[in-house]
């Protein structure tokens, strides 16, 4: 079966799709691993902080967590 001009066109058509739709992905996974790793990195310093105060202040890291377990539970027992 021989290929008219259309039907070439419109392959070569597909395969430019093809190839930008995966050049696209590569960019979206770029971008998503990136803030992945921001995510990553922020949080641990987050971690570092939070462990910071509570050494620092033990009595009142310990009325702060009470509070919320008080909230939290006032807010589910209704």
């Amino acid at each position: 079966m021989q290929k008219n001009g259309t039907a070439s066109a419109i392959e070569n058509r597909i395969d430019s799709l093809k190839s930008s739709v995966g050049e696209r992905a590569g960019q979206l996974k770029d971008k998503a691993i990136e803030a992945k790793d921001v995510v990553v990195e922020n949080g641990g310093a987050a971690l570092n902080r939070a462990g910071a105060f509570i050494k620092d202040n033990p009595f009142v890291a310990i009325g702060i967590a009470f509070g919320v377990g008080y909230l939290v539970v006032r807010m589910f027992r209704k």
